[in-house]
């Protein structure tokens, strides 16, 4: 797996990084005639299915980050091929699936850059991509 990458695994969680994100990888498969493949990993909590039925709430879900990650390739990757991948689980889990499952030979993602006690609290779905993944990762850290 060597530059130019042919398959670039971009995982989004819309977020105000999202964009940023989206551009970098829009700019490394426009310069290796790549695709990128835009990825959002639904998570849903049995607990915040109160009310539904957990698959209908899933699917719901899912449906909402296809036509997020639509509108997001249209207005971000400037002429880039791409492809969408909406996985359904834990979201660094889901970024590692979909990398393989794709096929991709480089995943780039945002950071956020948590420190201390809120890194603690909320994890870092980016650290742990990085570390488990076996092919290269790119993070982004956006100033927003």
């Amino acid at each position: 797996m060597s530059f130019p990458y042919k398959r670039i695994l971009c995982a989004v969680d819309f977020d105000d990084y999202a964009p940023a994100t989206i551009k970098e990888a829009a700019a490394l498969a426009r310069a290796g005639d790549g695709v990128v493949i835009l990825s959002h990993v639904v998570w849903v909590t049995p607990l915040a299915s109160e009310g539904y039925v957990l698959g209908e709430l899933q699917k719901s879900q899912m449906e909402d980050a296809s036509l997020k990650l639509e509108e997001l390739g249209r207005r971000n990757l400037d002429g880039a091929k791409y492809e969408l991948a909406v996985e359904l689980g834990d979201p660094g889990d889901g970024i590692l699936a979909a990398a393989k499952r794709c096929h991709a030979d480089l995943v780039i993602l945002s950071t956020h850059g948590r420190r201390g006690v809120s890194h603690l609290v909320l994890g870092s779905v980016a650290e742990r991509v990085v570390r488990l993944s076996p092919i290269p990762t790119l993070t982004v850290r956006s100033a927003v």
